[in-house]
């Protein structure tokens, strides 16, 4: 086939083009699963069909990346199904006594609120709303209150298919940015070391600005990759500790020449960061091989500078972050695509249901 009608495919694949064009991909999903939703309620005339387009919008508005869509996809659908059976139970309890049901909806209330306060803030949040609205004053029908579920849920599924359809990864997202740092530092560290220092205070500024808006892709980050925070954490301070070493080279480098002697450590230093920027954007962890070697010890200088000290921390910062990427980048390649772990995802429920139903 000719490559001019492959080219434009290409963004709905790979990763790179996925991330470059993430603001164009998120509202084409978003219309795409609105539409769905749209469908099925026209086509259908499902009652209370409203919930499902609320659902899909909020589901999928305003979290662009997979690890944040499907969390927040399975807490609104656990949040829903949680509140739903609490609002069912509301409705059986009234015909007992007005006080049994309001009793029940403000234990539910008060059990959300305190949860609310720890890591599943929006599922504890969405089951007493769902409750609330399921239940209502004790006047709400049961079948609308079962519509209103299957209604929610149904939303929650088309949102988690649109966004695993055309997944955008904060993984990806978060790797690009690394890896656009690691070859920021690179150019900047050759600058400095040859006292070309022009506009170094705009690459730190565009330097720290990658480093905040990786800070906050972590959690995503954490929850796509199963990886820890701990150890992505490690990689920020490493990010952090080579950003800090520049700007000092900088404030030296004004009053000292150039290292004659450090020429050959400059080009391997360069090297391994350019080599580690390129394994990250293209998944190559052979790049991450190869060990920097350890800088000269500056005691062993005649008359060691300040220079002399900076290099070998730079030095050793960049080793140290060099073999950080290689422990991490297998495991990042290893992540399936969202399509494939949402089909076994649903096989596997569907497997749970099966065997309890056989029960």
């Amino acid at each position: 086939m000719d490559k001019r009608w492959q080219r434009p495919w290409r963004v709905l694949i790979v990763p790179y083009y996925l991330d470059r064009y993430a603001r164009h991909i998120h509202v084409a999903r978003v219309a795409l699963a609105f539409v769905c939703g749209l469908a099925l309620n026209v086509c259908f005339a499902i009652p209370h069909g409203s919930w499902m387009l609320v659902t899909i919008l909020i589901v999928l508005g305003g979290v662009p990346h997979w690890g944040s869509v499907r969390r927040k996809a399975l807490q609104r659908m656990g949040g829903s199904l949680l509140g739903a059976l609490a609002g069912l139970a509301a409705i059986w309890l009234l015909p007992f006594g007005a006080s049994l049901f309001y009793g029940w909806m403000l234990l539910i209330v008060a059990l959300s609120i305190w949860h609310a306060q720890g890591k599943g803030e929006y599922l504890a949040l969405l089951t007493g709303f769902t409750m609330v609205i399921v239940a209502g004053l004790g006047d709400e029908p049961m079948d609308a209150a079962l519509w209103r579920s299957f209604n929610v849920l149904t939303g929650s599924v088309i949102g988690l298919a649109a966004a695993a359809i055309l997944p955008l990864r904060a993984m990806d997202s978060w790797r690009f940015l690394l890896a656009d740092n690691l070859r920021e530092a690179a150019l900047l560290y050759s600058r400095i070391s040859r006292r070309e220092i022009s506009d170094n205070d705009d690459s730190l500024a565009q330097f720290n600005s990658r480093l905040l808006r990786m800070r906050g892709l972590l959690s995503a980050v954490a929850q796509e990759s199963g990886i820890g925070s701990r150890r992505l954490d490690a990689i920020q301070r490493s990010q952090r500790s080579l950003c800090s070493l520049l700007d000092r080279m900088w404030e030296v480098a004004h009053q000292t020449p150039p290292l004659a002697d450090a020429a050959q450590q400059r080009r391997l230093i360069v090297r391994t960061l350019m080599r580690a920027a390129h394994a990250m954007r293209f998944n190559q962890p052979a790049l991450l091989a190869e060990a920097l070697p350890p800088a000269c010890d500056p005691l062993v200088v005649l008359k060691p500078s300040s220079c002399h000290w900076l290099v070998s921390e730079f030095n050793l910062a960049v080793e140290t972050l060099r073999g950080q990427l290689q422990a991490l980048l297998p495991a990042l390649i290893a992540v399936e695509p969202p399509t494939r772990e949402l089909v076994k995802r649903m096989q596997r429920f569907g497997r749970d249901v099966g065997r309890h139903a056989r029960r």
